[in-house]
């Protein structure tokens, strides 16, 4: 069958080569339609914790994920220049639209795709009209649901819906010029307003207004003046990539040009949120792999040039990661799957670790063109050689990669499968690429189909003639003579290292990731530090019947629940249906301390007759009260209230901010407010909890089932696959102790270096699981020695003296290929690149080092069976 392969490889060359470059360049043209999803929640948007948020969208306003503009005066925000800021900035927030030419041209070529649809081409046409506008984002919503019927491709009507969004994506504001504010005239009647509702206001009326008031502070100003808020909540798609950037550097401009336009305006102005969160991470990620994929492939080439020296030895392997490469991200774009924030680094891992099967390939070459002295019989003999072990190392890793991702975080499965994918095709190029090249080379040969005998003495003879093999050799001859030794130290190390694996944190820092002088982390902080947190949570219950949560009973459980919540270490701010009636309760009698609460069940007042002027006792339902002051409400203009009430009034929902950012935060507060909850909602009543503290809460409890169920099924997979390829259960297990031991000293590095195991890190262990190219080459070149008569200790000598040069060249190129994301601004990949590179250091170490220590065990079968074959044999003079 090899003899077969290579015989086609050598008659077609040229034909391979050209087949090979005309798929490269299919894969090429398919890469334009790759997609992206920002989403940075890595939860399918069916997974509860992401769904709650939207079944809450149903019923109330005010619950979409916000941009925060922010403003800070050292002396006072009551300033004229301050407000009138915050007035016209709330007024330019309100009408922003995302879109851009991009957009047009878009609807352009849809417009043109389905001209045989004449109700879509008017459509469009409509929304066309007049330039794009917040009024075209009904239009294009309606537009989304009517062309269901039409036949329109899933992709296509996904960016109708995505256009929808952009073009018109404020759903709510809040804020001083943006908030509704409770009053009362001089006739006792209930006014519902924006405290800032023109220019060139009164300072001092506007502070009185809104300092002491509940409804405003902490959400809209700081308690000590110094800082406001303006909240813009936006419909943009979780996963819309181009529209939250577009967004931050919209909002960051409109700052920009006020200032510009005001120079009298000096206040600090800082801009956040989970939108501009998603923007700033996606603008790093791509910024820093734009710069460094081409510091990644020059570090590639220049080790490769180091360890060749030889123009092909750098060419073919870089050409066969950079079309694997080209396969891969191809392959996404054509069965429409997107890059997303943990896929964004297929490139750079498939640079680097595809790379292996050519380098073991190059540099099996160019060892027996130095025995050989002839090209093509070294082509043959190498190729021959490394068919075995590369596509075990192959398969066993897809293996690997594609069923150890038992996993509900879809980022993890597809960077299993797609890394699977480029190293399957990987090998495949591999296989037909090098030798096809080799073999088209010029150069002094006996011809394709002649042997060169060589005599084995002479092979190890050359290959100990190396610098590395003889460093290899020196550095095992002590494990070979002092195993016992060696073994203790090995079980007190192993013994080390998993008691600090055990150690290792599971959070994710979220903006404590960026650099500190990163500008979204510096507003990130101040508005955490200052003002509502930007991580926002909702409670919302449920009483079962319509204006079930108008009543006392609804309304006291939820004030208790909001006295609780801002218990809680990092709770800032909150916002609910008792504070609205808590609120409006105070001002209808006329500022009385007294009745700065919720109503009582029965309220009793005293009234005086117009016409006697007797006084006499009034009693009023407290349930009256809270109907009366919604009613009130209302009918002033007050339309803030669908914030908490449904439509029907069964339910309310209470929103909470936390001023952190750090997964395990929101572990800590959930773990207490799910207790408090179950413990003290009352019979009847349904909560729901919703936002970025429940969801980054279900992604870390994710990740550690998916650590645990990978982790088994990776090592089972390793020891299966190993075992059955090589018939031999203990072979099986000398694959795969090296991966036990490295992914332990993995996690122990991660505790000691405080790298925190989250979604970035979880990537790697799958790495270092599906990673047996060092045991495979090192095994197999054993066994192959062990055939010659040699004895265990000579055969590890020998082995590594051959395959120790090629494991020690995939350690460099695997360890410092990630050096390049050390350079980064963003900690999620600096932790990559140094995990990644010391963990493949160590696995190659650990290979080395495990099989050769307990070799004797491992092939003692085979080292018996020679022994009996040999006494087996006549004596003879």
């Amino acid at each position: 069958m090899a003899e077969r392969y290579l015989n086609f490889v050598f008659r077609y060359p040229k034909s391979i080569l050209v087949l090979l470059f005309l798929i490269t360049g299919y894969f090429l043209m398919a890469l334009g339609n790759l997609s992206e999803d920002n989403n940075p929640y890595f939860l399918p948007e069916s997974h509860p914790a992401r769904h709650a948020i939207y079944e809450i969208r149903e019923d109330f306003t005010g619950t979409y994920d916000s941009v925060l503009v922010v403003l800070y005066n050292p002396d006072t925000i009551f300033n004229q220049t301050s407000l009138n800021a915050i007035f016209e900035l709330t007024k330019q927030s309100r009408v922003m639209t995302f879109v851009d030419d991009t957009d047009k041209q878009r609807l352009l070529v849809l417009r043109d795709r389905y001209a045989d649809q004449p109700q879509f081409v008017q459509a469009i046409d409509q929304i066309l009209d007049d330039g794009l506008t917040q009024s075209d984002g009904y239009l294009a919503r309606d537009l989304y649901e009517q062309s269901a019927e039409w036949g329109i491709r899933d992709e296509d009507r996904r960016y109708i819906s995505v256009f929808a969004e952009r073009v018109e994506p404020v759903r709510e504001m809040a804020g001083l010029a943006a908030t509704e504010n409770v009053f009362i005239d001089d006739d006792g009647t209930i006014i519902a307003r924006k405290t800032i509702n023109n220019y060139d206001q009164n300072p001092e009326v506007i502070k009185g207004a809104v300092l002491d008031n509940e409804l405003m502070e902490k959400g809209t100003v700081d308690p000590s003046g110094h800082v406001a808020m303006i909240t813009v909540e936006l419909s943009l798609h979780s996963d819309d990539a181009y529209g939250q950037v577009r967004a931050y550097e919209k909002f960051k401009q409109m700052v920009a040009d006020y200032r510009a336009n005001h120079p009298e305006f000096k206040d600090e102005v800082y801009v956040g949120g989970v939108p501009v969160f998603f923007a700033a991470q996606k603008q790093v990620i791509d910024h820093d792999f734009g710069t460094l994929l081409p510091l990644v492939l020059l570090l590639i080439a220049v080790i490769l040039a180091v360890f060749f020296r030889s123009v092909l030895g750098v060419v073919l392997p870089l050409l066969n990661v950079v079309m694997c490469t080209i396969w891969t991200l191809g392959m996404m774009a054509i069965i429409q799957a997107p890059l997303d924030i943990i896929t964004a680094v297929l490139p750079v891992f498939l640079i680097t670790i595809c790379s292996s099967d050519a380098i073991h390939m190059m540099a099996e070459y160019y060892h027996q063109k130095n025995i050989q002295k002839s090209r093509l019989p070294a082509v043959r003999k190498a190729t021959l050689l490394m068919i075995s072990p590369v596509v075990l190392t192959t398969v066993t890793t897809c293996f690997t990669f594609t069923l150890s991702t038992s996993t509900s975080i879809e980022s993890l499965r597809n960077f299993g499968i797609f890394i699977s994918f480029g190293m399957f095709v990987a090998l495949i190029i591999s296989l037909l690429l090098i030798p096809a090249c080799l073999a088209l080379f010029p150069g002094k040969s006996k011809g394709a189909d002649e042997h060169t005998e060589v005599q084995e003495s002479e092979e190890r003879a050359v290959a100990r003639k190396y610098l590395i093999s003889r460093i290899l050799i020196a550095a095992l001859q002590p494990v070979i003579h002092h195993r016992g030794i060696f073994t203790g130290i090995f079980v007190v190390l192993l013994g080390g290292v998993s008691f600090l694996a055990t150690q290792v944190k599971i959070d994710d820092m979220g903006s404590g990731y960026f650099a500190k002088d990163s500008v979204f982390r510096v507003a990130d902080t101040f508005i955490n530090n200052h003002i509502a947190g930007t991580s926002p949570g909702w409670v919302q219950v449920d009483s079962g019947s319509a204006n079930g949560a108008l009543s006392l009973k609804m309304l006291r459980f939820v004030d208790q629940l909001e006295t609780f919540i801002h218990q809680q270490e990092h709770a800032t701010y909150s916002y609910s249906a008792a504070r609205y009636v808590r609120r409006i309760n105070y001002t209808l009698n006329d500022f009385d301390p007294s009745y700065n609460r919720l109503p009582e069940d029965v309220e009793r007042f005293v009234e005086i007759d117009p016409d006697t002027g007797e006084q006499y006792d009034v009693e009023i339902s407290g349930r009256d009260i809270v109907r009366q002051s919604i009613l009130m409400y209302e009918n002033s203009g007050g339309t803030d209230t669908t914030n908490v009430y449904n439509e029907d009034f069964s339910k309310t929902v209470l929103l909470y901010t936390l001023g952190t950012t750090v997964a395990s935060d929101y572990q800590v507060f959930l773990g207490q407010l799910r207790p408090w909850l179950a413990e003290n909602t009352p019979p009847g009543y349904q909560v729901k909890l919703a936002g970025s503290p429940v969801i980054w809460t279900a992604v870390l409890d994710a990740l550690v089932m998916s650590q645990t169920q990978s982790a088994v099924i990776a090592l089972f997979i390793v020891l299966a696959v190993m075992s059955l390829w090589m018939r031999s259960l203990k072979l099986g297990i000398a694959g795969t102790l090296p991966l036990v031991t490295t992914v332990m000293c993995y996690f122990s590095l991660m505790t000691l270096l405080d790298i925190e195991l989250n979604i970035g890190t979880a990537i790697i262990s799958f790495l270092v699981l599906g990673i047996v190219d060092y045991s495979v080459h090192y095994i197999l070149r054993i066994q192959l020695e062990l055939k010659q008569g040699v004895t265990i200790d000579d055969a590890l000598l020998n082995a590594v003296s051959v395959s120790g040069r090629a494991i020690i060249a995939n350690v460099l190129v695997f360890s410092i290929g990630f050096v390049a994301l050390l350079f980064s601004q963003y900690k999620p990949l600096v932790d990559l690149g140094t995990l990644v590179g010391l963990s493949l250091l160590i696995s190659g170490i650990m290979t080395l080092f495990v099989v050769t220590l307990f070799a004797p065990w491992f092939f003692s079968g085979m080292q018996r069976e020679k022994t009996d074959k040999q006494e087996a044999l006549p004596v003879t003079d």
